[in-house]
């Protein structure tokens, strides 16, 4: 499967690409929401994860300007952040979008990842 990841947090980042790799996908990586934009135009990605706060463009921003372009409209996003509840709430994220907090669970981040992998 072919997954972009926007995080700013190079660790972060990095552990997300390092384990996912590892489950045998493909990994794209970016540091922030407007270069993930770019880069899922290139790829058409199966599968974007994300961080909510970045520099440039928050993740909630990021879904919305990727739902913008009928090719990348409805691919699944898992969102994995330090963001409380309330602030979830008030960003408009869509319901779709799975959110998992931080610090990753990395055995709920297979079954989810797996679950999408299993329904391309």
């Amino acid at each position: 499967m072919r997954i972009l990841i926007a995080e700013d947090d190079a660790l972060v980042r990095e552990m997300l690409e390092a384990f996912l790799t590892e489950l045998g996908h493909a990994i794209r990586t970016s540091e922030n929401g407007t270069e993930l934009v770019k880069l899922a135009l290139d790829e058409r990605p199966d599968l974007i994860v994300t961080d909510m706060h970045m520099p440039e463009m928050t993740g909630n921003s990021m879904i919305a300007m990727i739902d913008m372009y009928p090719p990348l409209a409805g691919i699944p996003v898992i969102m994995i952040t330090g963001a409380d509840r309330n602030e979830l709430a008030d960003a408009g994220i869509p319901k779709d979008v799975l959110i998992m907090p931080k610090p990753v669970d990395f055995d709920r981040l297979t079954a989810e990842v797996n679950k999408i992998a299993a329904k391309l």
